[in-house]
């Protein structure tokens, strides 16, 4: 028992860290503010960041599989006699179909990321 209490009287206390994370909570701790409203506009920061690299990508992605399918259904209208040969009713199925396909999934890609809701209601 008295090996544990004398080895507790030499735990000490980590030294102060010099990095700006440590810096500012103690700042904030000194000065009473809450520390974790301000860690949850840090937290809405980089949501809001993340948000908008998101839907940057999202937009051009989605631009991308809009364009390639545009120029996929011209050459297969323009090249059906010589290239494909499909008929009438195949080529209706074949495009209308698939185009309800692209633009299901760029609905879905996109409808959480540009849902219109507000981002201000968390506290």
């Amino acid at each position: 028992m008295s090996d544990l209490s004398s080895s507790l009287n030499f735990i000490n206390s980590e030294p102060f860290s010099s990095d700006e994370k440590s810096k500012k909570e103690a700042e904030l701790f000194k000065n009473g503010k809450s520390y974790p409203k301000t860690t949850l506009q840090d937290l809405k920061g980089k949501r809001y960041s993340i948000n908008t690299k998101l839907r940057a990508y999202l937009s051009v992605w989605a631009s991308l599989v809009v364009s390639c399918w545009l120029w996929k259904v011209g050459d297969i209208l323009v090249n059906n006699n010589d290239k494909y040969c499909l008929s009438d009713s195949v080529l209706n199925i074949l495009l209308g179909t698939t185009t309800l396909n692209v633009l299901g999934i760029v609905a879905i890609a996109m409808y959480d990321v540009f849902n219109g809701k507000s981002e201000d209601k968390i506290e």
